[in-house]
């Protein structure tokens, strides 16, 4: 929804009286890459014009307080605060009654010369404008010298065909054909006074019950994309689980075939990929094949099996009760999911935030990281993340770094102190952050086991017979200054060993989201 031809007219004769006040800009704040507010004062008063492009809420009208402000403001707003600080506003027009706006300054030369420029290469004009378009679904804004020469830009989409680089002589676009599109003034604008406040106030207040439905469609719409994901990945859990369970129903074959094995001391070559040997525990002992691993003796094959054998017994109790809550949350989500589609649910912005955090409380949904939150406000390409990410037996997410410099971001950025840290000893390899709640002392054995078979797996120790794994707590890793990407100072780290196994390493980078 944005603002009409007629309706930025409108705002425009409203606003001539600051100019005529004698404004002068003391400040540009950033709202996002798309808003920008200009703070201008005349005597006795100061005014927020907060100017948009953002996609179909472009706009310029003033605001009575200003929202918050990024931590870092885009290169524009930096470039915008360097020309314009101190300019007097000398005057304000609508373009050729069009969406555009234009507003001239007297502007001091500035102070240094531009980034990468010599200062005789720097223009010091008398004069300067800020030019609006705003157009419904594209908007731009520009930073003209008195020749109308742009020094900056809002964004670098083409807007009716145009294109600007910095250093092009700005012209207005086309005239549009029919004179009557964008004729219409909403909100009875027409009745109130021309002066500053009246307009901008009724336009802020429709604007901002627009972002509260915009906000709300959004809470929705995220609910029901992590309520779909959650029931996938728990689906993908419970089929993994079951198939944990169809392995442990083997672990008495593990146990029969490493005492079967005692009877082939002497008979097994070397690199043998199995052996065949009597199986004293039929009644007509009949020969069976059991499968070895060739890098391996055959004691340590009778080991394996025989620690198999405990492994998955041991486990039974635990896999079970893992697949039954598995079940219980997906039915919860499920059930969440179609209370959300059929609108059994508040619909309201405060009633779906907090379902929202009930549901994260529940576990329904995992809690999400705040640096993930999406928002209008970023760049509609995003790069990707520095990690990927894989799921522990348990459901817990398991982070991998991509690389060096993604293994700082992951390291010290993203993981939270009482996360679990693992990285291949003596090898060098990726990052891995392990998931922890609040309220757990330390991982389970199995979740263990999966984050560790992961770091050795992106180590360059992956081909070795086993890879050490040392692991800690997120807050006992420390990137002191002067260290190269990637390299950090562990604390208080313990061991563990890893041999890969294959059902394991495949069914977790199966799991891996996109």
């Amino acid at each position: 929804m944005a603002l009409s031809q007629a309706e930025i007219g409108l705002v425009v004769e409203a606003l001539r009286p600051i100019v005529e006040q004698g404004a002068t800009l003391q400040k540009v704040r950033e709202v996002d890459k798309r808003t920008q507010i200009l703070r201008f004062r005349v005597p006795g008063r100061t005014h927020y014009l907060l100017v948009s492009t953002r996609t179909g809420m472009t706009r310029l009208h003033l605001v009575a307080d200003p929202p918050a402000q990024p931590a870092k403001p885009t290169d524009f707003t930096m470039l915008l605060r360097k020309w314009l600080h101190g300019a007097s506003l000398e005057e304000i027009e609508q373009v050729r009654g069009d969406r555009i706006v234009r507003l001239g300054f007297r502007v001091s030369p500035p102070s240094s010369a531009r980034d990468g420029e010599t200062s005789e290469h720097v223009p010091e004009p008398r004069g300067g404008a800020l030019v609006m378009e705003l157009a419904n679904r594209v908007g731009n804004v520009l930073l003209l010298d008195d020749s109308d020469t742009i020094l900056g830009r809002q964004t670098s989409e083409a807007i009716a065909g145009r294109e600007f680089q910095r250093g092009d002589t700005w012209t207005p676009p086309p005239p549009p054909p029919d004179r009557d599109v964008g004729s219409e003034v909403r909100w009875d604008l027409e009745s109130l006074a021309p002066q500053p406040g009246p307009r901008s106030a009724r336009i802020a207040d429709a604007y901002h019950r627009l972002e509260r439905e915009r906000r709300t469609e959004q809470l929705q719409d995220e609910l029901e994309s992590r309520l779909e994901r959650r029931v996938e990945r728990l689906e993908r859990r419970i089929s993994h689980i079951e198939g944990d369970l169809e392995q442990i129903e083997e672990a008495e074959t593990y146990r029969k075939w490493a005492e079967l094995l005692q009877s082939a001391y002497g008979e097994v070559d070397k690199g043998s990929e199995s052996v065949r040997v009597r199986d004293f525990y039929s009644d007509d002992m009949e020969e069976v094949e059991i499968p070895l691993d060739p890098a391996q003796t055959l004691q340590e094959n009778i080991e394996h099996y025989y620690h198999e054998a405990d492994r998955y017994e041991n486990a039974r109790d635990m896999v079970e009760s893992r697949l039954l809550e598995s079940i219980d949350l997906r039915d919860h989500a499920r059930s969440a999911l179609e209370a959300l589609q059929t609108g059994d649910v508040e619909t309201s912005q405060e009633g779906l935030e907090a379902w929202r955090k009930q549901l994260e409380d529940e576990d329904v949904l995992e809690p999400r990281d705040h640096r993930e939150s999406s928002n209008d406000d970023r760049s509609d390409h995003e790069p990707n993340r520095p990690y990927r990410t894989f799921e522990a037996t348990s459901g817990k997410a398991i982070l991998v770094g991509r690389g060096a410099e993604s293994n700082d971001t992951l390291t010290v950025r993203v993981a939270r102190g009482r996360d679990l840290w693992l990285h291949a000893r003596d090898w060098p390899g990726a990052h891995v952050v392990l998931r922890m709640r609040k309220d757990e002392d330390g991982p389970s054995s199995e979740d263990l086991l999966d984050a560790a078979t992961l770091a050795a797996h992106f180590s360059q120790g992956q081909n070795d017979t086993g890879v050490d794994i040392m692991y800690t707590r997120a807050k006992h890793v420390d990137k002191p200054k002067g260290f190269p990407p990637g390299r950090v100072s562990v604390a208080n780290d313990s061991n563990i060993g890893v041999r890969m196994e294959k059902e394991r390493l495949e069914r977790l980078l199966k799991s891996e989201s996109t």
